[in-house]
């Protein structure tokens, strides 16, 4: 009976915040962040204010919760999966289709999100996930070495920049460029952008890490059978 109210009450708080949260979005497509107050919001709410204290600090506190809520399906969104294909012709399309699909069930807040002042950037928060997650691909797969970190984090922040640029200009700014197409141009960027210039850098750092570990495996080889 117990858990029952408890899941109860757990429903009522999750529709009060949905309520919220919904209410302030549509004042935000027709009012500035500065000019909303917490008396308008709770009156388009219909709630009183002891109810919107209990769920949010203020409206500072109401947009970053926004704003975590969306970056969170944005993370499970990214697959930088694709730095390991090594430039192969594999299809690249399931590592960026999830990015698009994101951003169009997303479009009428981002708009207003990319519209608006406010004091949590979204494709700033973005554009870290992203190059940190690729930044964490290349490591694993391409053991940089420490030296040369600097340089991995740029090509990382290089790569995260360029897919989100195209994906925001796509859903903001030229709608009628289909799917197919920004998949093309993303594909594109990554395939002789990415592999030609990164790999072209990193390549003989690679060659010759390859050849150390070559050269440490034989050793231990020799030692093990020396010492039979």
């Amino acid at each position: 009976m117990l858990q029952r109210r408890d899941m109860s009450e757990d429903l009522r708080v999750t529709k009060t915040r949905q309520n919220i949260q919904m209410t302030f979005i549509r004042l935000l497509e027709q009012c500035r962040f500065q000019d909303i107050t917490i008396k308008q919001l709770i009156q388009e709410c219909q709630i009183n204010r002891s109810t919107f204290y209990r769920n949010y600090e203020d409206k500072y506190d109401l947009i970053q919760k926004i704003a975590d809520e969306l970056l969170v399906q944005f993370q499970k969104a990214i697959n930088p999966g694709f730095i390991a294909l090594n430039g192969k012709k594999e299809n690249y399309i399931s590592y960026f289709s999830p990015i698009l699909h994101f951003f169009e069930q997303k479009k009428a807040i981002l708009k207003m999100m990319a519209r608006q002042t406010l004091p949590v950037n979204i494709f700033d928060e973005m554009h870290m996930i992203y190059s940190h997650a690729l930044f964490e691909e290349l490591c694993e797969n391409y053991h940089i070495h420490p030296n040369s970190e600097k340089k991995a984090v740029y090509f990382s922040q290089i790569i995260a920049s360029n897919i989100l640029t195209a994906v925001k200009w796509w859903q903001l700014e030229s709608s009628q460029t289909s799917e197919k197409e920004i998949l093309e141009m993303i594909v594109l960027t990554v395939t002789k952008v990415f592999y030609q210039v990164y790999m072209s850098s990193f390549g003989k750092e690679i060659k010759n890490m390859h050849q150390v570990n070559v050269w440490k495996v034989k050793c231990l080889m020799r030692a093990t059978l020396s010492s039979l």
